[in-house]
């Protein structure tokens, strides 16, 4: 996601519009992700400020993930905002920003930010509806299809002295 910007370098408050689309094919950086079902989407404006190329955008992805209970595929529509700076390499203002995005000659590459937005925006943990009943601890059926005919009555065996305490057949 690279982009020449020689027809605004060196003019003060011009813009030129962003707009691109990509399909991101490898997940590895993007914990619990099975695949990305739809290309990013980015679209706003490069303006050369007196500071640096300052980049305001939206973008918007698609991902799939497992459900955290049942393990059912989940796609969740993901949506970014971007708010960037971008220093000449080497240049006096970058040296007073700790963490500063550069570029080189006359190209910036957006893949860095783009994907520590995505992956900023990613949700913690994915569930494929609200009362998601998960799997069977013993079987592993997915519960939401029915019951299993597993038995759930055993006891926690560390538990097991306090079960003493009481008659089991007894109502209480």
């Amino acid at each position: 996601m690279i982009l020449t910007i020689s027809q605004i370098i060196g003019k003060i408050g011009e813009s030129i519009e962003v707009s691109f689309s990509e399909q991101i094919e490898n997940t590895t950086g993007y914990p619990d992700v099975v695949c990305f079902s739809e290309p990013v989407e980015v679209k706003g404006t490069l303006t050369n400020t007196k500071k640096g190329m300052l980049f305001k955008a939206e973008g918007k992805i698609e991902a799939e993930y497992l459900c955290s209970r049942c393990l059912e595929t989940v796609k969740i529509p993901i949506s970014f905002n971007m708010n960037e700076i971008f220093y000449q390499a080497g240049s006096i203002e970058r040296e007073n920003e700790k963490e500063a995005e550069t570029f080189c000659d006359n190209q910036i590459d957006f893949t860095d930010i783009i994907q520590r937005n995505i992956l900023a925006n990613l949700p913690m943990k994915v569930v494929c509806k609200e009362d998601c009943k998960g799997l069977c601890s013993k079987c592993g059926k997915n519960l939401n299809e029915g019951q299993c005919d597993c038995n759930h009555t055993e006891f926690d065996p560390r538990l097991e002295s306090l079960r003493t305490l009481f008659n089991v057949d007894e109502e209480v």
